[in-house]
């Protein structure tokens, strides 16, 4: 079921880009290791079961430059007690090589997330701020509306009871339309 709603999803995505006007100054997009972290994550014998998604969206707000956020959500269930993840970031990114969406970016995030264990961020859960350094590669395809887009980034983050964790760097795919 979450494989067909991801690829519905998508398939809207790809049609909106290709149906709307072609001003090439806002972006969509969805992270795909993320959406295959509940694949992962999912256990028969703990009873993990985990819906995972991260969508962003950016626009540009001067030449070479671009601000918007992210919406990270994982919920489900571990060892069969119901969990719940959310982060929401503000993003802002420099374009060195170009004045739009095209090729090698450098960015930063900041903003905050929850995990909750049965609805309770007390035992085993968490609510804190988030923030990262980020560098990339936008490789854009079939007309300049369809991208994807490698990255890494250098996370912070809070993760249960220590006030800041470093999780170290972290990689992303996302793939997305430029409208």
């Amino acid at each position: 079921m979450a494989k067909k709603i991801v690829l519905a999803a998508l398939v809207m995505a790809i049609a909106a880009g290709a149906i709307s006007a072609q001003e090439n100054n806002k972006a969509a997009a969805l992270d795909l290791f993320t959406l295959t972290k509940g694949f992962v994550a999912a256990d028969s014998d703990s009873k993990t079961f985990l819906i995972c998604l991260a969508a962003s969206y950016e626009q540009l707000v001067a030449p070479h430059f671009s601000a918007g956020g992210n919406l990270d959500m994982y919920f489900g269930k571990v060892y069969d007690t119901g969990a719940f993840y959310m982060g929401i970031t503000g993003e802002g990114r420099y374009y060195p090589m170009t004045e739009n969406f095209e090729k090698f970016f450098m960015g930063t995030t900041l903003g905050f997330n929850v995990f909750s264990v049965d609805g309770n961020t007390n035992h085993g859960g968490f609510l804190g701020l988030t923030a990262s350094l980020k560098a990339g590669y936008k490789l854009l395809f079939t007309g300049k509306s369809l991208y994807v887009e490698p990255s890494m980034a250098y996370v912070l983050s809070k993760a249960g009871i220590v006030p800041v964790t470093p999780l170290g760097w972290q990689g992303g795919l996302r793939m997305g339309i430029v409208f």
